[in-house]
Formats: C-alpha cells, sequence, structure tokens
C-alpha cells in the first residue's frame, strides 16, 4: 500500500508539472508577441508608401493632432492598388508616431 500512495504523490507531481508548464507557456506566448513581432521597417517599404506615410505624419504635425480621418489617409495613398501589407504597415507606423485613423472630422 506504500508504494501506491508514493505512485500517487509522483502522478500529482508530474500533473502540477504538466499544468505549470502550459501556464508557463501560455504566459511567455502572451508575452512573446510584444518582444519578437517586428514592425515594419519605414525604409524597407515601396517608395510611395513611404511618401504617403510622410504626407500623413506631416499633415498630423501640421493639424497638431493625434487623429487623422479615412479621408486624409485616402488622399495620401497613391493612385495605384495598395496592398493589404501596406495598409497594416501604414497603421502600424502611425501608431509608433502615436497617430490614430478614424471616421469623421480630425
Amino acid at each position: 500500500m506504500g508504494k501506491q500512495g508514493a505512485g500517487k504523490g509522483n502522478r500529482e507531481d508530474d500533473a502540477h508539472a504538466r499544468r505549470q508548464a502550459i501556464i508557463d507557456g501560455l504566459l511567455a506566448d502572451a508575452l512573446r508577441p510584444a518582444f519578437t513581432y517586428r514592425v515594419p521597417s519605414h525604409d524597407a517599404l515601396p517608395a510611395d508608401i513611404r511618401r504617403a506615410i510622410d504626407r500623413l505624419l506631416a499633415k498630423a504635425e501640421t493639424q497638431r493632432s493625434r487623429c487623422l480621418t479615412y479621408d486624409d489617409l485616402e488622399e495620401a495613398l497613391p493612385p495605384r492598388d495598395v496592398s493589404a501589407e501596406d495598409l497594416e504597415a501604414i497603421f502600424w507606423i502611425l501608431a509608433e508616431h502615436g497617430i490614430e485613423v478614424e471616421d469623421g472630422e480630425a
């Protein structure tokens, strides 16, 4: 009988260790994006997208505003079809500067 009790203790320790490993993994996953996600580099973007970002940043600075409108975004975008990745990069870079794009008046 002593063996069963010892075996039960090992199983509880093993279960605890597995639960702790899962918790540690979840915590690591929750924290990882903040440290490993690479924000798009302004320099790596196509030239027309860089110019659009520069125009948006200049407009926000001129207006002394942290908020631009979707109309501002549309005006700044190049005439070509802009990819989802380009738009994501624009929003990331604007967010790095503390600038949001919203509906309505800036």
